[in-house]
């Protein structure tokens, strides 16, 4: 059973036989619950949470008569959250880790979260967290300006199945062009977002940086959402988003003493790793994102060999060539 959706519910019967006072049946919350949030749940699950709050001393009680049920007291309040050391060291890190969002509208909104949360803790565990939150750190990734219009318009676009009309200038362009696309998915990676679309241009999958884009509208058209469509095909969770790259073996090989440092950590969910007798290791996993393997190996130095697959070693080889001239 999910908390934040049990919470949810409990949240809406709470304030429904608090505020509103019209003696629902668990039927009738259910109904109502789904035209009010869009969430559906049965009769039982809320038969479930009515007895959940009456294990929490709520004074409910049924009326034959009206069929539904009330509150006696209408003093009682929902018992506060109680926050375990590890909860709240969890909250403490999330607070930190806002940055990550804080060129998106979803940042604001989860501030109002977390301090929503905040308010609910009792005084000296709220005390104890300001003084916890000086031990902690976390480094946020640099993030890209993006205007509020553009958030908008997207948002728009993709909750009203409409097409969108950008100006987007890519890189090495002077000026921007107008595209067409039908906006299918938002993906967020290290400071960036990025929108996954059908571009009207070529009838293809693209990939456009929201920074890129110069102005956004709504347009008036129209489209349908592919049921074929599936996110996971243009991602790598660990590497990121570039639609046009087909998916490979990787293999890269590191040496010492980077090897020991590859090791500590899990880079990609179908890793493998093979280790060699002087020390080094072969990393191999399957992704459809070479260009940013490659950047991600620069990232390295000597310590790391692109071996497969072999056009992707050729392309690493030209660029540390032409790397290395820069410097000559």
């Amino acid at each position: 059973m999910s908390y934040l959706a049990q919470s949810k519910r409990v949240s809406y019967i709470d304030g429904r036989l608090k505020y509103k006072k019209d003696y629902p049946s668990a039927k009738t919350l259910s109904e109502d619950y789904l035209a009010y949030s869009g969430d559906e749940f049965s009769t039982k699950t809320f038969s479930r949470d009515i007895e959940w709050l009456r294990n929490q001393n709520a004074p409910i009680v049924y009326d034959s008569s009206r069929k539904g049920y009330y509150y006696t007291d209408e003093t009682f309040n929902l018992p506060t959250i109680k926050l375990t050391g590890e909860d709240l060291l969890s909250l403490l890190v999330i607070d930190r880790a806002l940055g990550n969002y804080r060129n998106s509208p979803f940042y604001e909104r989860l501030q109002k979260v977390f301090e929503g949360l905040k308010r609910h803790l009792p005084d000296k565990v709220s005390i104890h967290s300001r003084e916890l939150a000086s031990n902690f750190s976390v480094i946020p990734e640099p993030v890209t300006e993006i205007n509020s219009d553009i958030w908008l318009s997207i948002q728009e676009g993709m909750e009203q199945g409409r097409c969108l009309e950008i100006k987007y200038q890519a890189p090495g362009h002077n000026k921007p062009t107008i595209r067409k696309l039908d906006p299918y998915h938002l993906v967020g990676q290290k400071g960036e977002w990025y929108l996954l679309s059908k571009s009207h241009r070529d009838n293809q999958i693209r990939v456009y940086a929201l920074t890129r884009m110069k102005a956004c509208i709504v347009h008036k058209d129209k489209f349908t959402y592919p049921a074929d469509f599936n996110p996971e095909d243009y991602i790598d969770p660990s590497f990121g988003v570039f639609a046009t790259e087909k998916k490979v073996e990787i293999a890269i090989k590191f040496y010492s003493p980077t090897a020991s440092v590859i090791k500590e950590r899990s880079w990609h969910p179908n890793q493998e790793i093979e280790e060699l007798a002087d020390g080094s290791i072969i990393l191999r996993y399957t992704s459809n994102q070479q260009s940013q393997t490659l950047y991600w190996v620069s990232h390295w130095g000597p310590d790391a060999e692109i071996l497969e697959p072999e056009e992707l070693r050729n392309k690493a080889t030209k660029w540390f060539s032409e790397t290395k001239s820069r410097y000559n």
